[in-house]
């Protein structure tokens, strides 16, 4: 890498995945890169068909860690940038956010409310499913 260039979206990656490797636990890293690997795979796959399945023997290595750290990878490799925060949105679920808006609670709190309406709204139309097949008897 030219020392004067501003490194690319992939070497940022690949730099920020050498720093995780020496600080994160063997198991969870290898899940890591295998998410990694596989979500640049699910996301070139045309019309959705890719998947991401992990062996069992690794589910245990699944963390919190492991996907907070998935999200920054990807927010890397889709910004360019590596000045990210993991946000927690709640109930499990959280986002990336840039440093100037996760140092914005009104930000993160729009991005609360929003993810909130969307359980809201998904927990509805699985009501509405198990309701119709019930009624069906399926």
């Amino acid at each position: 890498m030219n020392d004067d260039a501003a490194p690319n979206k992939a070497d940022q990656v690949r730099l920020y995945l050498e720093t995780l490797q020496a600080r994160m636990d063997p198991g969870q890293f290898r899940v890591l890169r295998h998410l990694v690997k596989g979500s640049f795979s699910v996301l070139a796959a045309p019309d959705g068909e890719g998947r991401l399945d992990l062996d069992d023997e690794d589910k245990v290595h699944l963390t919190p860690e492991v996907t907070d750290e998935l999200l920054v990878v990807l927010a890397i490799a889709a910004s360019g940038t590596m000045e990210h925060h993991v946000v927690d949105l709640g109930d499990g679920a959280a986002t990336v956010m840039d440093a100037d808006a996760a140092n914005d609670p009104e930000a993160i709190e729009k991005m609360r409310d929003w993810a909130a309406q969307q359980r809201r709204e998904r927990e509805h139309t699985d009501a509405v499913l198990r309701g119709i097949a019930d009624a069906s008897g399926t």
